[in-house]
């Protein structure tokens, strides 16, 4: 007998303590109170009084073991509860030694109902090796492990207390919300250690997937009965909820330990359940060597597996998060499907058109049946590790060849460029864990492996991804190889000796460094069939993303060896346009392999992006700097120094004033060349005088700060001037400003017919044609555009106070027209920040007073509290601003209601700080304009500025004449969500999150949540944002929203299904803070604008003006996702350059809303946007969102200046304060 012990938690309450064959222990809590004991010999009973009882039935064979468990949820009580408990047996009488080499994947069975009792029977077979004592051959073992847990009696005192007040039906939806598709993946992990000579590990992992088609069944007869009023009782609906409850969420770990000593074998299964709102699983599919011949090989081993998932990770969530939303959608909306099985267009009204589409189609047909997948490892040589950077080395032991770094007299002392005084050199560290090899570094490594030993590949073309994978068309003559002495330099590479050290013995020490050489390991990891792909289409649960992947490495070999990858996109430099500042725009082309309807497609776009130019690093650190040339960068401030910091960042360059490798840059130094003393030989010096000494040169500007190109580490610094280092060509430039991406948006913004050109010219100097790898996997790609079918909604009325108006190619004119809602502007202010006159400031408010009469918005103040900056010399905006407001209070003309701000420039820094102390500190909202506006300001430039202003006084501009789908007939909420997160360079600044809900019927004006957290795609504090959110709508229409309809923007297609699971159970939390019984339905939907489809009119008379797709086409055939409702939808009319669509992918619906109606909701959704007088790209709520996030990153601080507070919802926000919304805007459109 072995007494084995669990641990279960749950969130019901229950103590509970079970044994069997072996004793078994387990506790838990639960919110219902209730402490339970049972023991038996082979089953055990566990009562939960009144409120629940669940029994089990354990029966097993050949001492395996498994966990199994059943989740369920009573959605009316708003409980959840997980029954499980972790069983263990011993092994058989016999001695010997047993191994698990496979547990199948459990099998739970439809439960069955007597007398209101439900049990689950969840079954496994499992198969191993039994070796007895004295014999070297294995016997094979193999059994079953049934499991039967029964639940029965759910309270329901409650439920019939309310029953007269609650009709059946919404009972029943109420409590079969979320019992729809939970995904099932058991991981298995066994573990066999022998205690003499370390014996293996094995790891294999198994998805499972329970019967849903079952659940789905009885879910829909559920309502149907609900329907039919077939119901009578509150706890028969329970009975049947419980019996749709066949999934349970399982996360289990096993581990067996073998005893070669006692030959004793005591096996350990421990579980850990989670319930359905906090279920988080990975799709693992990785599997281990059953055999090694040590500890250090199945460390090895281990560690090769992971790598090989972590490769595949991002497509196996994919793949697993699909799945699982699948099963959650029981209520999506679905296409219509020709007889040949090819989706229609899901909607019948419009006009039908036809579009060319940048896919072209794939053909597979000479593919091989399989395609082996090979772990690739790399690492330095073994005697290269002490003189490597990425080697294992200690921080003392640095290859002196490669660093400058100063010594103490007496010892080497190299160029000076390295930091401080040897005094203040800190202590040696502990030899420091191996770094990664840089990525580039790697894919010209396995390139030179596949050069020098091209006869071990068979005469095979294999392909790699630069990282861990390569693929073989067929096997390779060997599973397993290392290549050892792979030198990535080519045979020419010569040996290199040390900078000789001034007056040391450096050289004599350490030699020459010959060149560098690698080990490349390679291991048969994964033979993948490439019928999954056809198979995909008729079943969504194939998995189908390990081939995906090998096929588009495959498609993307040849770009990478070529050209400059970055991401999906491949660039050349010889076509480039020289921007500002050291930079220039450099062409290539997007690539991707799309999945589309019963077809693969790839996707190839133009693509462009910006380089830095090759050169003198002085000219980019002029442009930081902002100062016409280096002689001009004097006296700079401490903003100057971070602004310079951020921009030169990460960029390698290279040392002009003697031979040297390329190096990083790490910072900056806080004082200038002639000011940073470093100590060489005891002897104090500059930089400056250093290098005059030591390379007879006179530095040119002594005056800049110094680079550091050696380490973060403090005392492994190495300064250089910066008017030493040339930039390294092919480096791609993530710093970009305001002027650099007008620049791109000029350069880059093409007609759709040049766009169209320019892709065909891409597609045929991509050269897939002659493409040998491409061949030699029997791939070919059609040189054809996709052609498809698409329909053109029609645009709706939009509806002002004395005329309502059709919008033609998105867009219409407000000459004539009033606001809907206007408000009366009795007590403003005017705050001159620029260069302007007070006369020429009168003038503008004329303009505006008058335009805005016109308007609907009476300026009943014709002379505003106007503060010059010229009244108050050396006075921030802020000081001004204040002034203001409290001029405005004094005025007996009611409470201050907005400030005009002119602002020295349109991209001006003061923008920030006068929206920071307008939206926290006063409380006031703020209407800026740049100064040179002023004089031009004609009335359509004042017409939008009152649409800005009236919006932000809680006006309404303009509603839609015709009702929204489902919004307009009952109380619902339009929300939209995004996450900002900050630029590459912002000094680890957080994400700033940002929530918005429309406040009335017409969704004309929306209400806005914003929040600082650390870096993550998910908002973090949605329960509260949602919660406040909706507390507002109440309070201004004094009714709860009955239907939710929620749009997500910033998450790419690996991340969708994860923010899904996340943000609904957020959403539910937000509706459980109001009331316990409130759980309106909701629609979810996520938002994409980052994708690279254009299509292009086949008939010219179907385009607009400008040649573009109209506003109103959607296209949601032959070019979208087979197994998902996602749809492209052009929602307005581009100004310049080809219009690109938003991309819509519907992944839950509870509003059981057509697809025509979620469609057309969407589109006139952007008709509402109130800045302008024209329909925008994407939905509104999401661009209020993006808006609302980009205000509210003003609103960081670093450090506190004692004019706000820190918001609630920022705790997470690393170490920058986060002034909250003041409680005079924050229901208002203060970010318009």
């Amino acid at each position: 007998m072995v007494t084995i012990s669990a641990e279960v938690t749950t969130n019901m309450g229950n103590k509970v303590t079970t044994s069997a064959e072996v004793t078994t222990s387990a506790e838990g809590t639960t919110s219902m109170g209730n402490k339970v004991t049972t023991s038996a010999d082979n089953k055990g009973t566990i009562n939960a009084g009144s409120k629940g009882t669940t029994s089990e039935e354990v029966t097993t064979s050949v001492g395996f073991t498994t966990l199994a468990a059943v989740t369920t949820a009573d959605r009316h009580r708003g409980t959840t509860t997980t029954v499980a408990v972790a069983v263990a047996v011993t092994a058989p009488d016999q001695g010997g030694t047993k191994a698990v080499e496979e547990i199948t994947a459990p099998v739970a069975t439809m439960p069955t109902v007597e007398e209101g009792l439900m049990a689950v029977e969840v079954v496994m077979e499992a198969r191993g090796t039994m070796t007895e004592e004295g014999t070297e051959d294995p016997l094979p073992m193999e059994g079953t492990v049934a499991r039967r847990v029964t639940i029965v009696e759910v309270d329901t005192t409650r439920a019939e207390e309310e029953e007269a007040a609650t009709p059946v039906e919404a009972e029943v939806e109420a409590m079969m919300t979320g019992l729809a598709g939970i995904l099932v993946e058991v991981t298995m992990i066994a573990h066999v250690e022998d205690t003499t000579d370390g014996t293996t590990v094995v790891t294999e992992a198994v998805p499972v997937q329970a019967d849903r088609e079952t659940a789905d069944m009885v879910a829909a007869m559920i309502v149907a009965m609900a329907e039919a009023e077939e119901v009578e009782t509150i706890e028969a609906m329970a009975e049947d909820m419980i019996a749709a409850m066949v999934e349970a969420i399982v996360d289990v770990t096993t581990a067996a330990t073998v005893d070669r000593e006692t030959m004793e074998e005591t096996t350990v299964v421990e579980g850990e359940i989670a319930a359905m709102e906090a279920v988080e699983t990975e799709a693992v599919v990785a599997t281990i060597a059953t055999e090694a011949d040590s500890e250090e090989e199945a460390e090895v081993a281990v560690a090769e597996a992971v790598a090989g998932f972590e490769d595949k990770k991002d497509l196996a969530q994919a793949s697993s998060r699909a799945l699982a939303t699948s099963r959650l959608e029981t209520r999506s909306p679905t296409r219509a499907t020709k007889k040949n099985g090819a989706a229609e267009p899901a909607f019948v009204s419009g006009k039908t058109t036809q579009l060319n589409v940048n896919y072209f189609g794939v053909s597979l047909d000479s593919t091989p049946p399989e395609i082996f997948k090979y772990h690739v490892t790399v690492e330095r040589s073994p005697d290269l590790h002490a003189d490597s950077k990425y080697g294992p080395s200690a921080s003392d032991q640095k290859d002196e060849s490669m660093s400058d770094e100063p010594k103490q007299e007496g010892k080497d002392v190299k160029d000076v460029e390295m930091a401080e005084p040897a005094a203040d050199a800190p202590p040696k560290r502990e030899a420091r864990p191996e770094r990664p090899l840089p990525r580039s570094l790697v894919r010209n490594v396995i390139n030179a492996a596949l050069r020098q030993y091209e006869s071990e590949f068979g005469g095979l073309r294999v392909v790699h991804d630069g990282m861990a994978a390569l693929y073989a068309p067929a096997m390779l003559p060997w599973n397993a190889k290392d290549f050892t002495d792979v030198n990535p330099d080519g045979p020419s590479a010569v040996p290199v000796a040390p900078l000789q050290p001034a007056g040391g013995d450096g050289a004599q020490r350490r030699g020459f460094r010959g060149p560098r050489t690698f080990l490349v390991k390679m291991k048969l990891v994964e033979t993948i069939s490439t019928s999954s792909l056809t198979e995909y289409y008729s079943n969504p649960d194939v998995n189908v993303m390990p081939v995906l992947q090998a096929l588009d490495v495959v498609a993307r070999h040849l770009g990478a060896q070529r050209l400059i990858a970055v991401g999906r996109n491949f660039f050349t430099m010889k076509k480039t346009h020289t921007l500002k500042g050291g930079k220039e725009l450099c062409w290539g082309y997007h690539q991707a392999l799309r999945l589309a309807d019963h077809k693969l497609l790839m996707n190839v776009d133009q693509a462009a992006t910006v380089f830095y130019s090759p050169g003198p690093l002085m000219q980019l650190a002029v442009a930081a700097l902002r100062v016409r040339g280096p002689e001009d960068a004097r006296d700079l401030t401490e903003r100057d120094m971070k602004s310079l910091a951020r921009a030169l960042r990460k960029i390698e360059v290279v040392p002009t004033h003697r031979k040297d490798r390329k190096r990083a840059i790490f910072g900056v130094s806080a004082q200038p060349a002639n000011m940073t003393m470093v100590d060489i030989k005891g002897e104090s010096m500059s930089v400056a005088a250093y290098f005059s000494g030591k390379y007879n040169m006179q530095l040119r500007y002594p005056n800049l700060p110094l680079v550091n190109v050696g380490s973060k580490r403090p005392g492994k610094e190495n300064w250089l001037p910066i008017e030493v280092c040339e930039v390294a060509p092919g480096q791609r430039c993530a710093n970009i400003n305001e002027l650099d991406t007008a620049e791109i948006i000029r350069q880059t913004s093409q007609p759709p017919r040049n766009r169209q050109e320019n892709i065909m010219e891409q597609i045929r100097q991509a050269g897939f044609e002659n493409d040998p790898f491409l061949a030699a996997f029997g791939i070919k790609v059609d040189q054809r555009l996709q052609p498809t079918e698409a329909r053109v909604m029609d645009a709706p009325d939009v509806q002002y106070q004395n005329v309502s108006d059709r919008p033609y190619g998105g867009q219409w004119s407000l000459n004539g027209k009033k606001f809907v809602e206007g408000v009366s502007v009795r007590n403003w202010g005017m705050i001159v920040a620029a260069n302007v006159s007070e006369r020429d400031a009168q003038n503008f408010v004329s303009k505006l007073s008058d335009l805005g009469d016109q308007r609907g918005l009476p300026f009943e103040d014709k002379r505003p509290v106007l503060i010059h900056q010229d009244q108050h010399r050396g006075a921030q905006v802020e000081e001004l601003m204040k002034m203001c407001h409290q001029e405005l209070e004094r005025r007996n003309l009611g409470p201050p209601q907005f400030l005009l701000v002119i602002l020295p420039a349109k991209n001006s820094p003061v923008y920030g700080d006068v929206k920071r102390m307008s939206d926290t500190v006063l409380g006031l909202p703020s209407q800026c304009i740049a100064s040179q506006n002023l004089p031009r300001a004609n009335p359509q430039f004042c017409a939008n500025v009152c649409l800005k202003i009236n919006m932000k006084l809680n006006g309404k501009n303009a509603v839609l004449r015709d009702p929204l789908p489902l919004i307009s007939s009952e109380p619902a909420i339009i929300i939209g969500a995004d996450v900002d997160h900050p630029r590459s360079g912002m000094g680890g600044r957080p994400s700033i999150a940002a929530v918005v809900a429309s406040m009335d019927r017409y969704s004309a004006q929306y209400a806005a949540r914003v929040a600082a957290q650390k870096a993550s795609s998910d908002i973090q504090q949605l329960p509260n944002m949602l919660r406040e959110l909706f507390l507002a709508y109440y309070d201004n229409t004094k009714r709860k929203p009955e239907r939710v309809v929620y749009y997500r923007d910033g998450v790419s297609e690996g991340q969708m299904f994860d923010i899904l699971q996340t943000e609904m159970r957020a959403l539910r939390k937000a509706f459980k803070m109001i009331s316990d019984d409130y759980n309106p339905p909701v629609t979810f939907v996520v938002v994409n604008k980052r994708h690279h489809l254009r299509a292009f009119t086949v008939n010219p008379r179907d385009a607009d003006r400008k040649g573009n797709v109209m506003p109103g086409t959607v296209i949601d055939t032959g070019v979208v996702n087979p197994h998902r409702f996602d749809f492209f939808l052009y929602g307005h009319s581009g100004i310049q350059g080809t219009t690109v669509p938003a991309h819509y992918t519907v992944l839950h619906d509870e509003n059981k809303m057509s697809a025509e109606d979620i469609q057309r909701l969407t589109y006139h959704l952007g008709y509402t946007f109130s800045r302008c007088t024209r329909s925008v790209s994407f939905v509104t709520p999401v661009y209020y969102a993006h808006l609302a996030a980009a205000r509210a990153r003003f609103f960081l601080n670093e450090g506190s200046d004692g004019a706000s507070t820190v918001g609630s919802y920022n705790s997470n926000a690393s170490n920058f304060e986060f002034a909250e919304v003041h409680s005079n805007v924050l229901n208002r459109m203060f970010y318009t």
